[in-house]
């Protein structure tokens, strides 16, 4: 009988080393080269473990976007990402559930917003006006949504086809954040709801109403502007269960 209960036992601890070893998780970049992903092989390059996008030589006349060869629909994404520039006035993003639009470097669908804004954008983009609008505001953490063919969503389509449907707090963000240093972001899109982190600490939650596509492909901006380079790294995806 006891040598059945040690049988027992060591059966059970090699099926939990097992279990224990076991990952649901999704390496979407390999640290060396762009396999897996597709766009612009000028604008974004593989440097020191690293994906850039952009330079410090000149602006970008636009914005470009890497995306994944493959769609997500439900998951939990967690990269990081810094700028590399003489100031503070970058920006770029991470879109996700999202497709590219026809005939053109944009992509449609949501976006973790990253870097910084005109302050005095915002209230035309969304329900929100800071309390100075002048000079820039930290759009860390910020969920945008944009160029969705049903331009209604959006509060000025003919300035452009954006909406920022949380904005983050500015005296959270400057607290949490380094803006020439590695964050981490972490992104939850299950069903309708959506969670944006940075660095741990939760910056947007948004629960979707609309009939939108919840499958799409995630994306890397290269923001226009500059010249400043942004840097993406550590991006691993584990997919969930609505």
């Amino acid at each position: 009988m006891r040598n059945i209960l040690k049988l027992i036992a060591f059966f059970f601890s090699i099926v939990l080393f097992i279990s224990c070893g076991r990952s649901d998780e999704i390496k979407l970049f390999n640290g060396e080269s762009l396999e897996g992903w597709e766009g612009s092989n000028t604008i974004f390059r593989v440097e020191e473990g690293a994906i850039v996008g952009g330079n410090l030589k000149k602006p970008i006349d636009e914005s470009y976007y890497l995306c994944t060869e493959q769609k997500y629909e439900n998951f939990e994404l967690k990269l990081s990402a810094k700028f590399i520039s003489n100031d503070i006035n970058t920006n770029g993003g991470i879109s996700f559930r999202a497709k590219r639009v026809p005939n053109s470097n944009e992509v449609m669908g949501y976006q973790a917003d990253i870097g910084y804004i005109d302050a005095g954008a915002i209230p035309q983009f969304s329900d929100f006006t800071p309390k100075d609008t002048t000079g820039l505001y930290p759009l860390w953490g910020s969920l945008v949504d944009e160029n969705r063919p049903d331009t209604s969503r959006y509060p000025r389509p003919d300035i452009f086809p954006v909406i920022i449907y949380k904005v983050a707090d500015k005296e959270l963000i400057e607290e949490i954040i380094d803006p020439l240093e590695w964050n981490e972001i972490n992104i939850t899109a299950n069903g309708p709801d959506i969670e944006i982190k940075i660095n741990g600490v939760t910056t947007a939650k948004y629960t979707e109403k609309d009939d939108v596509p919840t499958s799409g492909y995630i994306c890397l901006q290269a923001h226009s502007g500059g010249p400043f380079e942004i840097w993406y790294k550590n991006i691993v995806l584990n997919q969930l269960e609505p």
